[in-house]
């Protein structure tokens, strides 16, 4: 059931979407504690692309939820993001580590598009729909051209995007879904969680609300925006060709498993496309 928005509303809560979720680096951990799979889907992936430890780059590495995890494996790790609260929440965590594996750990500052790190790496990876928030066609090929930048000789960039559900893009804006009852990790009070959402079908943008409403009723409601790109599998395969890359693996979960209908997430694995040997004209 989906309504008609005005393009500069897109425009302002794309903006909003981009940054409000992120902006709680406490809540977004307590949020996501339980989700483990893609942890070790790149920690796996990892082991198999290297002998031993190796440099890996990662993407919207929010506060290290994965990235922690490849540096206790002994993996050196360059982890980049452009929320100033989640890479709070990550130089925390690191200054909490052993110095051995915290040494492991460089955190830098920038955006999917502009982002540069210091030298080559065989393994570049952005878990948990990071390239939902590349919002155009534009901005993912420019995110794919710095990770191209940045891989070493048959070096991998490996990712994951969730599979467009239909019917969930098409659930009614006005209800309210998902409701659950946690506890507010910063202020300790019960509070149920639900969200909706309009899905922009021309731009493939899912604009997402999530609801914080106190249980006792005393006090504001709060409202957090998200907004995510949706990525159909043939036009991403489309994209990424497009960006010189090639798609080596595919999956359609955390476990190797094959992407059908039933997936819920692309999991991708690329790598740098080989370029085309040029034939020789006959006379």
């Amino acid at each position: 059931m989906a309504r008609k928005l005005d393009q500069k509303l897109v425009e302002d809560l794309v903006d909003a979407g981009s940054r409000e979720h992120y902006s709680d680096a406490a809540l977004y951990d307590y949020e996501y504690r339980r989700r483990r799979a893609d942890v070790t889907f790149y920690r796996e992936l990892a082991t198999r692309r290297f002998e031993g430890p190796g440099r890996i780059l990662e993407l919207g590495a929010g506060s290290g939820r994965v990235t922690v995890p490849l540096a206790r494996d002994g993996h050196e790790v360059v982890a980049i993001d452009q929320s100033a609260a989640m890479l709070s929440g990550l130089r925390a965590r690191v200054a909490k580590l052993p110095p051995a594996v915290a040494n492991r750990i460089s955190v830098l500052s920038g955006e999917l598009c502009t982002f540069s790190a210091p030298g080559k790496y065989s393994l570049v990876i952005a878990a948990f729909n990071v390239l939902e928030h590349l919002y155009t066609r534009g901005e993912l090929d420019a995110c794919l051209r710095r990770v191209a930048a940045h891989l070493a000789p048959g070096g991998a960039f490996a990712f994951d995007v969730q599979l467009p559900d239909l019917a969930w893009l098409s659930r009614d804006p006005n209800k309210r879904w998902a409701k659950t009852r946690f506890t507010d990790p910063s202020t300790g009070r019960a509070t149920y969680y639900s969200t909706n959402h309009d899905y922009d079908p021309v731009n493939q943008i899912a604009l997402i609300r999530i609801y914080y409403d106190p249980v006792d009723g005393k006090g504001p409601s709060r409202i957090v925006k998200l907004t995510q790109r949706k990525y159909f599998p043939a036009e991403l395969e489309a994209l990424v060709a497009h960006a010189g890359l090639r798609v080596a693996e595919r999956y359609g979960d955390f476990f190797w498993g094959p992407l059908d209908s039933s997936a819920e997430s692309q999991v991708l694995v690329c790598e740098r496309a080989e370029p085309r040997r040029k034939t020789a004209r006959r006379r």
